[in-house]
C-alpha cells in the first residue's frame, strides 16, 4: 500500500532504521529489531542507508523484508549522490519487483573526500523525484525531507520552505522532518509551511536521545537547537547512563504528547535501531498513542 493513502484515513506511527554496514550482518543485526517494532503496529518503516550509497543493496532487501514479514510498509531511501539515472533505474526496478511502493528522496549527505564525484545527474532532491515520478509513472508514493529549523545549508527559513514547496510541486506526496528538541518551533514551522502552500502531511521527526555524547553530536550534525531544561538535566547527570537514559525517555514521552495534543499528522521516530529504549517508551505512552493512531 501507498502511505499516501494511509493518510487519507488515519493519522501514522514510523519508525526509522538504518542497515548494519557490513552486507554479512544485515540479517543477524536488524531482523530482530525490525520484529520489535512491528510488535507496535506501525504504518512505515523507514529504511536509510550510508554515505554513497554504501549499503543500499542491503537497504533494498531490508525493504523486501519488511514487506513480506511485518504489517508495516516499508520506505525506502534513495538519494542524489552518487547515483545516476541507470542506478535509480535498476534499484526501482528492483523495489517494484519486491512490491515495495514507497520512496523517501533526498539529496543525501555530502562526503568529506570533495575530489568524488557525488552529483551527476540528480543535484537536487526534486530533480530526484520529477526523474521517478516520469520514469515510472505514478509507480511510487515519494516522501521528502524537511527542516524545522532549517536546512544548514539554506540561507534562511523562507527560502527553505521555498524549496519544500519545490519538492511537493516535483510529486512528493508526504514530508518526515529532521529531528528537533522544541515543539513549538515545529509548530511556528508548520504554520510557515501551510502558509506557504504545502498542503501534504508533514510528519515531525523525533529522535530520542539517551547518551550525553548523542546530544552533542546531534547538535553538530543538524544544528538543531537544545532547549536549555534538556541541557542542564544533561549536564548535571552527565556522567550518570542510567539517568541520562532516563532523562532522555522521559523528555521524548513528553515531546510525543505534546505533538499528539497538538493534532500533528503522524510521528515519525528515528529508532537508531535501538528497539529496547524504543519498548520503554511506546510503554510510557501506549495509552494515548493508541487512541491517536487507531
Amino acid at each position: 500500500m501507498k502511505i499516501c493513502d494511509i493518510f487519507a484515513r488515519k493519522k501514522t506511527l514510523s519508525f526509522e532504521i538504518f542497515p548494519p554496514k557490513r552486507e554479512e550482518d544485515t540479517f543477524t543485526l536488524i531482523e530482530d529489531t525490525i520484529t520489535r517494532l512491528d510488535s507496535y503496529r506501525p504504518d512505515f518503516i523507514s529504511v536509510t542507508y550510508g554515505a554513497l550509497g554504501n549499503t543500499l543493496t542491503n537497504t533494498a532487501k531490508i525493504a523486501k523484508h519488511i514487506k513480506e514479514n511485518t504489517s508495516a510498509e516499508p520506505l525506502a531511501h534513495l538519494t542524489c549522490v552518487a547515483s545516476t539515472t541507470g542506478i535509480i533505474d535498476n534499484v526501482c526496478t528492483e523495489l517494484k519487483e519486491a512490491r515495495v511502493e514507497n520512496l523517501l528522496t533526498l539529496r543525501g549527505d555530502m562526503p568529506k573526500d570533495t575530489s568524488v564525484p557525488v552529483l551527476s545527474d540528480f543535484r537536487h532532491a526534486s530533480d530526484l523525484a520529477r526523474y521517478i515520478s516520469w520514469k515510472f509513472n505514478g509507480d511510487f508514493c515519494m516522501a521528502g525531507a524537511c527542516y524545522p529549523e532549517k536546512h544548514p545549508e539554506a540561507d534562511n527559513m523562507s527560502r527553505d520552505i521555498e524549496y519544500m514547496k519545490m519538492k511537493q510541486d516535483a510529486g512528493m506526496q508526504f514530508f518526515n522532518s529532521q529531528l528537533f528538541f522544541d515543539n513549538e518551533v515545529f509548530y511556528h514551522f508548520l504554520l510557515k509551511a501551510r502558509k506557504a502552500g504545502v498542503t501534504v502531511p508533514i510528519i515531525p521527526g523525533i529522535m530520542p536521545v539517551t547518551n550525553y555524547s548523542q546530544l552533542d553530536r546531534m547538535i553538530q550534525v543538524t544544528g538543531c537547537n537544545v532547549p536549555l531544561k534538556l541541557r542542564n538535566y544533561f549536564d548535571r547527570y552527565k556522567d550518570d547512563k542510567a539517568a541520562i537514559e532516563e532523562i532522555g525517555l522521559i523528555f521524548t514521552s513528553y515531546q510525543i504528547l505534546d505533538l499528539i495534543a497538538n493534532d500533528v499528522d503522524g510521528i515519525h521516530i528515528y529508532s537508531m535501531n535501538k528497539s529496547g529504549f524504543i519498548a520503554r517508551l511506546m510503554d510510557n505512552i501506549s495509552y494515548v498513542a493508541d487512541k491517536f493512531f487507531e
